[in-house]
């Protein structure tokens, strides 16, 4: 039979730990090892100063094209970093006219290829640190008429469907580190639907700045 290996561990109350400690696994009144996360979903990355964002700023929203592209991307997020990568945590476009179509989708791709050159940042869109310090030039930024490196395997991660011409309509993915950007790689962003009249839309993304062992 088997060797069974048993935890044991001990109840605990929710305070605050010293660091460095050893520590027992916790068990709940009833034996079960506790999972459950106290603390809001990001603040340990708000805590350590990793959390970055990024949007047009003043720069002017750009249009959606009709069909999913291929290696051209209205947006991209650009990793100009050396060493980190970028987790990204979330996207989002935002019409920025009363001319958008009655739905349209978020799609994002991140090509297996680095660019050959830096992107440059697009002009007065902004990137830096979220919380109240951190490095104020991350390595990410947003860039704008991006030809990728390779093909992407675009995936739609958002969308929008409801009143045609509703300025503010948004769609928000979530993505919660299922894209990481390595270095000089480039995370295509674009947004799809009907021509309408010209419609614009501004871009935010938030992701946070790690050293990772790529596999």
């Amino acid at each position: 039979m088997a060797e069974r290996i048993i935890a044991t561990g001990n109840t605990a109350a929710f305070v605050k730990l010293a660091q460095g400690i050893p520590r027992d696994f916790r068990l709940s009144q009833h034996g079960s090892l506790f999972t459950q996360n106290f603390e809001p979903e990001f603040m340990e990355l708000a805590r350590t100063n990793q959390l970055y964002a990024c949007n047009n700023g003043s720069a002017v929203g750009l249009a959606n094209v009709a069909a999913i592209p291929t290696t051209t991307a209205s947006y991209g997020l650009y990793n100009n970093h050396a060493t980190k990568s970028l987790v990204v945590i979330k996207v989002a476009a935002t019409a920025t006219t009363v001319t958008s179509p009655l739905d349209f989708a978020l799609i994002v791709g991140l090509p297996q290829t680095p660019q050959a050159a830096a992107e440059t940042k697009y002009a007065n869109s902004l990137a830096g640190p979220l919380g109240a310090s951190g490095d104020t030039t991350p390595g990410g930024y947003l860039t704008d008429a991006v030809t990728l490196a390779a093909t992407p395997i675009w995936q739609t991660v958002a969308h929008y469907g409801g009143n045609n011409g509703l300025l503010g309509a948004a769609a928000v993915a979530w993505l919660k580190g299922m894209y990481v950007v390595p270095p000089k790689y480039c995370l295509g962003i674009d947004i799809v639907g009907s021509a309408g009249t010209t419609p614009l839309y501004d871009v935010d993304c938030v992701w946070a700045e790690m050293a990772l062992d790529l596999g």
